[in-house]
C-alpha cells in the first residue's frame, strides 16, 4: 500500500528570526530537520495532545503553525524562504 503525506509549503517567515535561522530543530515538542532554504518539520496528529504527553510544549508560534497545519491536513511543514505566506499566521520581518 502506498502512503501519500500532504505538506504544507509555508515562507520561514512565519518563524521568529531566532527559531527559523538557528533554533527551530532544539525546540522543546518539535521535530524539525534543516533543509538548504529551511525546515522540514512534522506535525503530530493532534499538536495540542502532544505537547501534554510530551511534556515537552513547543513554542506559541509552532504550536500554532501545527494547529494550522493539522487542521489543513497536513502532515510537514515545509518553510522555506520562498514559501507561501498564509494570511492567518503572523509574520516576522527578519
Amino acid at each position: 500500500m502506498t502512503v501519500i503525506r500532504k505538506l504544507l509549503d509555508l515562507s520561514t517567515t512565519h518563524l521568529p528570526e531566532d527559531l527559523g535561522t538557528h533554533a527551530l530543530g532544539a525546540a522543546p515538542g518539535v521535530v524539525a530537520h534543516r533543509t538548504d532554504h529551511g525546515w522540514l518539520m512534522w506535525v503530530p496528529d493532534d499538536p495540542d495532545e502532544s505537547a501534554v504527553v510530551m511534556r515537552d510544549m513547543p513554542p506559541g508560534v509552532v504550536l500554532a503553525i501545527q494547529r494550522y497545519a493539522r487542521a489543513l491536513g497536513c502532515d510537514y511543514v515545509l518553510f522555506d524562504a520562498d514559501g507561501h505566506r498564509a494570511g492567518d499566521l503572523p509574520v516576522w520581518d527578519w
